[in-house]
């Protein structure tokens, strides 16, 4: 049945051509113009569709026809009919009118022989009018071709072609393969890239299936465009650090006139930019950090911290160090906490200076550095320490009140209230020192005769929350200077002689031992 039916299509569109070319070669035309205007459209459709067999034309008339046949055929107002019939018409309305002129008064009859539209248009035996019986659908079927036979009486006089050709309307709206796209691109991807086909189709027909699609939201600084061929493309540089992810959303028009009849259709498209490792870790930790220099080993000292703009491996940062410090400090490569290896000691160094490395786990991997420096803080473990152990001084017993008598110093390692020395003097006696310069001074009178030594413990103690000191002592001699006269004791001496003495010198001896005796008695009493 299918074959039968292409076959007798094939033969009817042939005719169909030649009738066309008969009557364009030889017949005037009468009518409305546009009933023929399809002459051209249905030739090549024909041609394309049913791949018509050359059949030869002679002298304007069909070879296949009998020349009686071909004349009776003028008994129609015209040699074929063509109308033009909107996709949109109402069924019931009319489409079409035959006119038939014959020279006999005996009534006249329209039949339809042929039908290729299975009724689709209903034909008036009588008045040769034709009536849509249902709807049309440019999308499913473009034309019909029928043959339609008038009779007159009981005997056959001709029969003409009828073409209906259906005119599309704009009843379609332009869609997209699918309502909701995803689109994923690297962000080194090359602009005026494309990388999405929206598939986007209208089954009307000219302008009616024409479109145009654009970006209408979710765009705003003009990243992508629509190429001619309905792809998304990219318009700008991508940078997934700035913006990870777009939400589109993506119309289609159709080109139909009057711009109020356009229809339209939505798809939403998101577009992901993957990460390429185009970033290198940062450092976001201080760049400084003090610690007590009586830190215990193993102790944590600070956690560095770099961050990466990138994502998944391409931010992973480790952590690396490098010093001229040895083995002082160790770090642990995920965590960046460093913990110190050796015993710190400021008053040998009070600041080292640490290279921290922060690597990526990109390809190809990226790093930067920080030079990290570590401030040692004093605590208070020196004592303050004097120059000798012990100091021996000579003083005159008549040196004048508040004269300095020398300066020591003790020198504290510390630094800070650790290392500010004061002085303290035990047993203060006649003497003082002061107690920041560390200064001796005489504050009483000295008297050898009363005192000719004296030995002196010097303090130095540091300002130290516990403080710490050392003390050195001091001997200090003091010499006589000629500050007595000679005293006759008693003052009235009686000295017995002998009238007749007569060795003078004796008496001399006794005068001078006895002033001997006398002068040590008073030595004796002071």
């Amino acid at each position: 049945m299918e074959t039968t039916g292409h076959l007798r299509k094939v033969m009817i569109s042939s005719m169909l051509v030649m009738v066309f070319n008969a009557v364009v070669s030889h017949e005037p035309f009468l009518g409305n113009p546009e009933n023929l205007s399809i002459k051209g459209e249905f030739s090549d459709i024909v041609d394309e569709q049913h791949k018509l067999p050359s059949w030869e034309l002679k002298h304007g008339a069909v070879s296949s026809l009998p020349h009686s046949r071909w004349q009776t055929q003028m008994a129609f107002s015209k040699t074929v009919y063509s109308f033009q019939v909107n996709e949109d018409t109402v069924p019931g309305s009319l489409v079409g009118k035959l006119e038939a002129h014959l020279g006999s008064p005996t009534p006249i009859t329209f039949s339809v022989q042929e039908d290729d539209g299975e009724s689709m248009f209903l034909l008036s035996p009588v008045s040769g009018e034709f009536l849509l019986s249902r709807s049309l659908d440019f999308e499913t079927q473009r034309f019909y071709i029928l043959t339609v036979e008038v009779q007159q009486g009981d005997s056959q006089v001709s029969s003409v072609r009828v073409y209906f050709n259906v005119l599309d309307v704009n009843d379609n709206p332009p869609v997209f393969s699918q309502n909701n796209f995803f689109a994923s691109l690297l962000e080194d991807t090359h602009v005026r890239t494309c990388f999405l086909s929206l598939n986007v189709s209208d089954k009307d027909d000219g302008e009616n299936g024409e479109v145009e699609v654009m970006v209408v939201s979710g765009d705003e600084v003009g990243m992508f465009f629509i190429h001619s061929s309905g792809s998304l493309c990219l318009n700008k540089e991508l940078d997934r650090e700035r913006q990870s992810s777009y939400n589109l959303t993506v119309t289609v028009n159709d080109c139909a006139l009057p711009a109020s009849s356009q229809l339209t259709s939505t798809a939403h498209v998101v577009v992901v930019v993957e990460d390429i490792n185009d970033n290198a870790p940062f450092f976001v930790s201080a760049k400084h950090v003090s610690i007590p220099e009586d830190s215990a080993l193993h102790s944590l000292i600070m956690t560095v911290h770099a961050e990466d703009k990138d994502a998944g491996s391409n931010a992973k940062v480790f952590y690396f160090l490098s010093n001229s410090f040895g083995e002082t400090f160790s770090i642990d490569n995920t965590s960046g906490e460093m913990f110190l290896e050796e015993m710190l000691d400021r008053e040998k160094a009070d600041t080292l200076n640490i290279t921290v490395t922060a690597t990526d786990m990109g390809s190809p991997q990226m790093a930067t550095t920080m030079n990290l420096t570590v401030h040692v803080e004093d605590v208070n473990d020196n004592d303050p320490v004097f120059s000798q152990s012990s100091y021996s001084l000579f003083v005159k017993e008549d040196v004048p009140r508040g004269t300095s008598l020398f300066q020591t110093k003790a020198q504290d390692q510390d630094i800070g209230s650790n290392g500010q020395v004061r002085y303290l003097l035990t047993p203060a006696g006649p003497f003082m020192v002061d107690t920041v310069r560390g200064v001796l001074s005489v504050t009483g009178q000295l008297d050898r005769e009363r005192d000719s030594n004296y030995t002196l413990i010097l303090t130095a103690a540091d300002r130290g929350d516990i403080p710490r000191s050392s003390t050195t002592a001091i001997s200090i001699t003091v010499l006589d200077v000629n500050d007595f006269t000679p005293l006759f004791s008693p003052e009235t001496l009686i000295i017995h002689v002998k009238e007749n003495e007569e060795d003078p010198s004796e008496l001399t001896r006794q005068v001078l031992l006895y002033l001997m005796v006398h002068t040590l008695q008073t030595y004796s009493h002071h």
